[in-house]
């Protein structure tokens, strides 16, 4: 299957490297206010969570109509219905659908990369720094969600060996964008609370989702992976997942069903462990007194 995600780790690393401000004209936010960039994010986010709550109340179809009307709104549409369709085909395992979910990312990493700044190939100063906008913060974070889903994907595609080791490469660069993130995950940076705890969550999110896949996969292919220096820390990023299942971000219900996914299926199939049904409880009872709550 053709790789369609570019490495984003060069152009994070060349964040801090680029200070005309006055070049960055290939984002869409610089077509509007500050002002204007912001309501648009928090109406994405907003219109977002409802969507999301639709999936709680099993209206899956509905939801995914939902976003395919509207991935063409924002980022986070886009991002929306690229994850619900992975859902879908994690679900029937169908090939239409895993293709629909591989056009769906591309969708997705095409959009966040509108945001990238243009950067002249000669740099005018050795000491100034700029710093990522709050839009460009949450464009990074939406590539590298995709990224993750893609490599998740990988795994669903095909069992072999050779889907294992692609599919573990993709992780290892979404695990550079994601410890990346985490550095710039400063409240200071975003317009409002709401905006960085939405944020705060994606990055928690990512994180442990990538440390537990590490820590579970087969004995064989973490002994590949030892050879490029990293190994994944499955308690962290329980910790991680089960910090963003209790916030009130726009990740929390998916970081939710990932603990509920391992600690009740996935830990006695890796066998690794018997899972820990108490904490699967916990994360429930929240989210049932928090649904009735809404209803």
């Amino acid at each position: 299957m053709e790789n369609v995600f570019e490495d984003a780790l060069e152009s994070l690393d060349d964040d801090n490297d680029n200070p005309q401000k006055t070049y960055l004209h290939n984002r869409p936010s610089l077509s509007k206010t500050h002002e204007e960039s912001t309501n648009d994010l928090t109406q994405s986010l907003v219109e977002c969570q409802q969507i999301i709550q639709l999936i709680l109340e099993n209206r899956l179809n509905e939801a995914l109509k939902k976003t395919k009307e509207q991935e063409n709104r924002s980022l986070y549409h886009s991002l929306l219905h690229s994850s619900i369709s992975f859902m879908q085909a994690g679900m029937t395992f169908n090939q239409d659908d895993i293709e629909a979910t591989i056009q769906a990312l591309r969708h997705t990493t095409n959009m966040s990369k509108k945001y990238e700044p243009y950067r002249p190939w000669i740099t005018f100063s050795l000491t100034s720094k700029s710093v990522m906008t709050e839009d460009e913060l949450h464009a990074k974070l939406v590539y590298a969600e995709a990224l993750l889903i893609r490599a998740l994907l990988t795994f669903i595609q095909d069992q072999g060996l050779f889907s294992f080791i692609s599919g573990a490469l993709k992780i290892k660069e979404c695990h550079d964008l994601f410890a990346k993130l985490a550095k710039n995950n400063d409240p200071s940076r975003f317009s409002s609370t709401l905006s960085h705890e939405h944020f705060d969550s994606g990055v928690r999110m990512g994180n442990g989702a990538f440390n537990l896949m590490i820590a579970n996969l087969p004995q064989r292919i973490i002994r590949y992976l030892e050879f490029a220096g990293f190994s994944g820390d499955k308690d962290f990023g329980l910790n991680e997942l089960e910090k963003s299942a209790m916030s009130k971000g726009l990740r929390a219900p998916l970081s939710a069903l990932l603990l509920l996914g391992y600690h009740t299926y996935a830990a006695h199939i890796f066998g690794n462990s018997d899972g820990d049904l108490e904490k699967a409880n916990m994360v429930i009872e929240h989210y049932l007194k928090k649904n009735s709550t809404v209803s």
